[in-house]
């Protein structure tokens, strides 16, 4: 190694056989001439990296999967809107009638542009209450709630129109959700739902992506909290996550639950990959697959139980 005759320890010249530069920017250089001026050759211009990445984000956002990815997050949003307006709506209308309930959301929101306790509209309550019509005109008669104005009752009246839009509008793009669900992964949807099916690709960020999952992923998307505190603090690991959806999963007991999501899993880890892969349809297969499985794990559940539950012989 040569050193700088003026002091100092910068090495000049060149080490182990490597092109190198001088002081005075000549000699030996890295290719494509980086310093010393010299000839741009083949390598690429800024121009060129930029016209690269517009292609790349062109193909990233005009895949079918983005569209699903948004419409599953557009539903989400609007139920936690119309979740939040409504319970807006039964404070402010429970000013006027506090005695009123209803079950059901929708019953409230039409029984709020149309109750007036003044003038009661026997007949319309009748056609949406039945039988309760009566005891919700008796309420209205006797009620404690304070009087409004016409102006005020009006403003209440314009939130239940929003609200009945938001549902109005939210199922409109659900049955849009679906549509593409059986687009994109026909397997996935025959086996799942398209709903269900939708929010696994929506979560596992697109369904290429999900094809490479395996199994034991697919089980616990949408747990990723009770995962990672499992992780952390030694916790009870998630059985399920999205899979709960799953009629067969969320109505069968707790304890055979596991179970039944790790079979679902497994097939679905299939039809993701025949949906982005080979675009074969095999999900009626897969499908008669995991019921058969999931009714015997439901029986042996059902014998274990009802032997647990009879009194034992006694000895001979």
């Amino acid at each position: 190694m040569a050193f700088n005759p003026q002091g100092g320890n910068r090495p000049r010249g060149n080490f182990g056989g490597r092109p190198g530069f001088n002081r005075d920017g000549q000699g030996g250089g890295r290719p494509g001439g980086f310093r010393g001026g010299g000839d741009r050759g083949d390598r690429p211009s800024r121009e060129d990296f930029f016209s690269r990445a517009r292609k790349k984000v062109q193909v990233a956002i005009s895949s079918r999967d983005n569209l699903l990815i948004q419409s599953v997050g557009a539903v989400d949003e609007m139920n936690k809107a119309s979740n939040l307006l409504f319970e807006r709506l039964t404070e402010w209308y429970g000013m006027y009638f506090p005695e009123f309930k209803a079950v059901e959301p929708s019953k409230y929101v039409e029984a709020v542009l149309l109750i007036d306790r003044h003038t009661p509209h026997a007949e319309k309550l009748q056609a949406i209450f039945g039988e309760q019509a009566a005891s919700i005109i008796e309420k209205m008669k006797n009620s404690v709630g304070t009087k409004l104005s016409q102006e005020d009752l009006s403003q209440i009246q314009s939130l239940a129109v929003q609200i009945k839009l938001i549902w109005k509008l939210r199922d409109e793009i659900e049955a849009y959700e679906a549509k593409i669900a059986k687009e994109i992964c026909p397997n996935m949807s025959h086996l799942a739902g398209p709903e269900l099916a939708a929010k696994l690709v929506a979560q596992a960020g697109g369904l290429s992506r999900m094809a490479t999952f395996p199994s034991s992923t697919i089980q616990v998307l949408g747990a990723e909290k009770a995962l990672f505190k499992h992780l952390k603090s030694g916790s009870k690991p998630p059985k399920h996550g999205l899979l709960f959806q799953h009629p067969l999963i969320g109505k069968s007991p707790k304890k055979i639950r596991g179970k039944i999501a790790r079979a679902l899993a497994g097939k679905l880890a299939i039809a993701c990959k025949a949906d982005a892969i080979s675009h074969n349809f095999i999900a009626e297969k897969l499908k008669e697959q995991f019921e058969s499985h999931a009714n015997r794990i439901i029986a042996a559940a059902a014998g274990k139980a009802a032997a647990a539950g009879q009194p034992r012989a006694p000895p001979q």
